[in-house]
């Protein structure tokens, strides 16, 4: 009596850095982090010392009109008026600052 031959099929693993089965790996573009560069800070330090009018335009579409007082690591400040009310603004929240 013979028993059908079995087929042992090994699952083909992949290597991350292998074209193999699946085309080219994809990458993902990394962001470009402009607190490394120190560019984000010497912008920001130069719309402090300026007192340079800015429009703030947030990622949900608001937009805020003022003067940049104040920044560090994660957020900065903007005044609305010369004397008024400061709001502080987390960068992760912001889509551009541009210069009026």
């Amino acid at each position: 009596m013979s028993f059908p031959r079995r087929h042992h099929f090994r699952r083909k693993e992949r290597h991350p850095h292998s074209s193999e089965w699946s085309g080219a790996p994809q990458e993902t573009p990394h962001p470009i982090n402009l607190e490394s560069t120190g560019s984000e800070s010497s912008y920001l330090k130069s719309l402090v010392d300026s007192h340079a009018k800015v429009t703030v335009v947030l990622k949900n579409g608001e937009r805020l009109h003022g003067f940049i007082r104040y920044y560090d690591r994660y957020c900065f400040s903007v005044g609305l008026s010369a004397q008024g009310p400061k709001l502080f603004i987390r960068k992760a929240s912001v889509s551009y600052i541009s210069e009026e």
